[in-house]
């Protein structure tokens, strides 16, 4: 048998066993797939049937616990409805046990609430506050055909869910149950269903209830599937939970004709995991067979492939030195004497753009191609060198048919072959190094273009003897010299003097490219100095190493950066370091100079703040810079100064031995008035004093200390106060306090008190003076002058003067409840409150929100709210006095008030201060102080009120004084809403 006979049984052989194994495989691919969908299949119908399982589990309880609670509803609606109409004692309390032994039973039940026909809440089981309206706002929409058991909307209490349950009883009224939803998370929880599995329990309307797990998802409302929308009872189907975005076989059950619904799902992804370990086994399988049956083909292919690699072998050697000529561009030429063809190869016909016949082109067709620059140069040096047996080497230009122009590079020798002399040699392709030398060229004329005519100056010098080999147009405009004077010097002559020692260092020890890169000064011809900043790269010039230098001119810029860096550490209005620069001097000094350490003075002055507004803004900077020069002044002898805005200074002696004399400079610097443009502006401060060493945690701390000491003389009224270790711990308590008040505004920890007002012609209560309490866990209550000025202190005041008009708002509807509707309440209002928190608009809100007769309520303000903004003040209050309110001045005449303002203030009363009504029995002073008082009052048309009436002799005086109402522990002592109705309702009584 013939080898091609052999090598065609070969092919055949390998076709066969690649076309049985090709069948095969897909034989086992199909049955393995079909085996997977059956699987798959199956475990998606058991996930389904598991989550009617668990639909139906969560489902039963669910409908017992509403079954049993709807009956133990139905037995108190039941009882109501046997003692009718009747509304003794007995009925109420016979009910009110009724409801209680039901919540007892009913863990699960927070309370049972009767509320009328009319949505409102009776007596029995009253709702907490907040809930009240809420559920009788969602039985107001109920109609009269509602379900038996009605849920209502999900209320936030204490920490826990509550669902209204709501029944209709025979009189039209409602008996609500607040559910704990923490049963139904219960019966959710104690189910099996998987890591990726869903149990929940919702409203009708989607409002999560409860579900497996943490619970985080109560109070949600979710679309349900519009199938259950439409009636249907259950739904079985595929469902991406909106609550956490994962695919599930979810059953949806709403068969009871209770207002749930129930849904259970089974995680797909869960429930296909052994699937998918079976078909990665399936896929293994699979993949081993293919494997196996690559290795047999690739075996039976070893073979054939030896067969077409022997004859590739052989066409490989023909074309490898068409390749490597292909490669180089290359062509290779041969030329006998005489000859009118060349010989040439493929590859250098194609350099020429001509066509080989036989091998060989026309002579002359060659030197037509040539570029008529190039031809006769190269055709006379050929034939010469030809005749000569001398090598041949040239290089010219060679144009194509298409319109190219080519370069090419030819080499040849002469040689004998076969008893004759030729010559032979190669063509290359030159064009793309022709084309780099242009353009190197090019680029060396651009940089030289660019170099001469660059804005900045620059130059180029010779990094061995620093003179300078070339410079540019700017820098001999910019510094005087010509080229001829630049091209004689060296360098370092351009520097001012003061750089020649680190322009020589720099210059000489070669510096890199970097060195240069600083702020330097160069000397003009004029002598004028120019700030500049270098940027400098070696390059190589005519075979030299040199640098090329750009010399930036940063004069305007430096003068900027140094201003910006000035204004970074000092104050702009009077050039005293800031805070942060003194104290990092502080720490210099004591870093350079570890000593006794320093001391410091913190002066907070006194009503600077009223200078603009009230003399101008260029007064106000007048006498803050004439303080801050007699502080510098003080300073200059002692230390160093700083200044934090708005009128704060730092004044530090860096030896502690001189912390007397500056102090008494201080203290003489403060005691003498400034003159300015609105007259004489007279001093005042708070002073407070530290001593620190420099190793007690550095000048912040000490500036720290200091700072407290000066809020302490602030808060005492003191001049000088040194630091002492207690300030640091009654400012920590007092943090404390606030955060505990925080916290206690927060939690709701507060109430409110009333003190009565009574009318001194009718001996009636016509008013309440409402009273902040803070109870503590002990029952024991913290004393309000503790927390009301550290309330006002930390803006605390706003939010919780807020609670209290809200809360005495609302209280007054129990006294509108109980008869007492023309009694009003009176909150005192702080200046703070008064003008961060009041509008009237906000009032007008308050009087609609609770529906409040006119003069419900008073605002008590202080004198204070007018020495502020008096102006601003007297509008805001005519704004709230047209909203509803009266308006009393409290503690009138222990300010300083001007009687012009008060002649035209908006006021309905004038309180007296308990100071003066103590004594108006014993003192002759305070008795005419009083008499005063009343008489001015009256004569503006104002109602007086006297506080701290404790005594029957203070109420008799003022009652035969004209005094209009008084209060104090004699008429009445502050209590709760609760026992004040009771006392109120027995006065009553009393006077019946």
């Amino acid at each position: 048998m013939s080898e091609p006979q052999l090598t065609t049984r070969r092919m055949r052989s390998v076709r066969a066993i690649r076309n049985i194994g090709l069948w095969l495989g897909l034989v086992l691919m199909i049955g393995l797939g079909a085996l997977m969908l059956f699987d798959r299949q199956a475990r998606l119908e058991a996930a389904f049937r598991q989550s009617v399982a668990l639909a139906n589990g969560i489902d039963r309880p669910v409908y017992y616990e509403m079954r049993n609670l709807e009956r133990a509803m139905e037995g108190i609606a039941a009882e109501r409805a046997f003692f009718g109409e009747r509304a003794d004692d007995l009925a109420a309390t016979h009910l009110e046990f009724s409801i209680n032994a039901v919540v007892a039973r009913h863990d699960e039940i927070e309370r049972i609430v009767v509320y009328g026909s009319t949505g409102n809440a009776g007596t029995t089981g009253a709702a907490y506050p907040g809930a009240r309206e809420q559920v009788a706002e969602w039985l107001a929409t109920l109609a009269p055909g509602t379900a038996p058991l009605t849920a209502g909307p999900l209320l936030r209490h204490s920490g826990e869910w509550l669902l209204p349950l709501a029944m209709r009883m025979a009189d039209g009224g409602w008996l609500v149950a607040m559910f704990r939803t923490r049963e139904l998370e219960w019966m959710v929880n104690a189910l099996d269903i998987g890591r990726d599995g869903s149990a929940t329990v919702y409203t009708r309307d989607g409002v999560v209830l409860a579900r497996f797990g943490e619970g985080r998802h109560v109070g949600r409302q979710v679309e349900l599937p519009g199938q259950l929308a439409h009636g249907d009872g259950r739904l079985i189907d595929e469902w991406v939970s909106p609550l956490d975005g994962i695919r599930r076989a979810f059953t949806f059950s709403g068969n009871s004709e209770y207002p749930f619904v129930v849904s259970a799902g089974i995680g797909l992804h869960e429930a296909l995991a052994p699937w998918r370990l079976y078909s990665a086994a399936a896929l293994g399988i699979a993949g081993f067979y293919w494997l196996g049956f690559a290795v047999v083909l690739r075996r039976a292919r070893r073979d054939e492939r030896a067969q077409v690699g022997l004859a590739a072998a052989v066409a490989e050697q023909a074309d490898w030195l068409q390749q490597a000529q292909l490669a180089s561009a290359t062509g290779v030429w041969r030329l006998s004497p005489g000859a009118e063809h060349v010989r040439v190869t493929e590859e250098m016909a194609a350099l020429f753009g001509l066509e080989r016949r036989e091998g060989h082109v026309p002579f002359e067709a060659l030197f037509d191609r040539l570029h008529e620059d190039d031809r006769e140069r190269v055709r006379c040096e050929l034939l010469a060198l030809q005749k000569d047996g001398l090598p041949f080497a040239q290089e010219y230009r060679v144009c194509l048919p298409d319109g190219g122009m080519r370069w090419l590079k030819a080499r040849g020798a002469t040689i004998n072959d076969r008893g004759g002399a030729v010559m032979t040699g190669t063509v290359t392709d030159i064009t793309e190094r022709r084309d780099a030398q242009s353009r190197m060229a090019l680029a060396e004329q651009q940089f030289r273009h660019l170099f001469e005519r660059n804005p900045l100056p620059s130059w180029v010098y010779d990094l061995e003897d620093l003179r300078f080999l070339a410079v540019n147009e700017a820098a001999v405009d910019t510094y005087g010299y010509s080229r001829e004077d630049l091209r004689n010097l060296s360098v370092i002559h351009l520097l001012a003097p003061q750089d020649h020692a680190a322009g020589r260092e720099v210059l000489l020890d070669g510096g890199g490219p970097d060195g240069l890169q600083r702020n330097w000064l160069l000397k003009a011809r004029d002598g004028r100095l120019v700030e500049v900043r270098m940027h400098a790269r070696t390059i190589e010039l005519d075979g030299r190493q040199a640098r090329l230098v750009l010399a930036e001119d940063i004069g305007a810029q430096a003068s900027y950066e140094r201003a910006l860096a000035w204004r970074a550490s000092h104050d702009v209005t009077t050039g005293m370091l800031n805070l942060p620069a003194l104290a990092e001097q502080l720490d210099a000094h004591c870093a350079a100079k570890a000593g006794n350490g320093f001391a410091v003075a913190y002066l907070q002055l006194r009503d600077l703040e009223l200078v603009a507004p009230t003399q101008g803004r260029r007064a106000g900077e007048s006498i803050l810079c004439e303080v801050a020069a007699r502080f510098r002044r003080v300073a200059e002898d002692c230390g160093i100064s700083g200044y934090l805005p708005s009128q704060t200074f730092v004044i530090a002696a860096l030896d502690p031995g001189q912390m007397d004399a500056m102090v008494a400079a201080l203290v003489d610097a403060i005691g003498r008035p400034v003159e300015a443009e609105g007259g004489t502006f007279p001093l005042g401060a708070w002073i407070g004093l530290a001593i620190g060493t420099c190793e007690d945690g550095g000048a912040e701390k000490v500036i720290g200390n200091a700072a407290l000491a000066s809020l302490h003389a602030r808060r005492e009224n003191l001049q000088v106060v040194p630091y002492s270790a207690a300030m640091a711990e009654q400012a920590t308590g007092r943090l404390a306090m606030v955060r505990q008040l925080r916290q206690a505004h927060e939690h709701r920890e507060f109430e409110l008190h009333f003190q009565p007002i009574f009318d001194l012609a009718r001996g009636r209560v016509v008013a309440l003076e409402a009273l902040l309490r803070w109870r503590q866990g002990d029952g024991s209550f913290v004393p309000p002058a503790q927390f009301i000025p550290l309330c006002e202190e930390s803006g605390l005041i706003v939010p919780i003067g807020t609670w209290v008009l809200e809360e005495s708002a609302r209280l007054h509807s129990r006294l509108d409840a109980a008869g007492h509707g023309d009694v009003a309440i009176a909150v005192n209002v702080s200046a703070v409150q008064f003008e961060a928190g009041m509008s009237a608009d906000a009032i007008r809100r308050l009087f609609e929100r609770h529906k409040l007769p006119a003069h419900a309520l008073h605002l008590e303000l202080t004198e204070s709210v007018l020495l502020r903004h008096p102006e601003d003040a007297r509008s805001l209050m005519g704004a709230l006095r047209e909203a509803g309110l009266c308006l009393s001045l409290d503690d009138f005449g222990t300010g300083f008030s001007s009687m012009a303002y008060l002649r035209e203030l908006p006021l309905d009363h004038l309180k007296i201060d308990r100071g003066f009504v103590r004594d108006v029995t014993r003192d002759s002073r305070s008795a005419a102080i009083c008499r005063a008082m009343i008489a001015l009052g009256h004569g503006l048309g104002l109602s007086i009120i006297a506080e701290g009436v404790e005594e029957a002799g203070q109420l008799e005086w003022l009652r035969a004084h004209g005094c209009d109402q008084a209060q104090g522990y004699h008429l009445g002592r502050p209590m709760a809403i609760d026992a004040l109705l009771a006392s109120m309702t027995l006065q009553a009584g009393k006077a019946d």
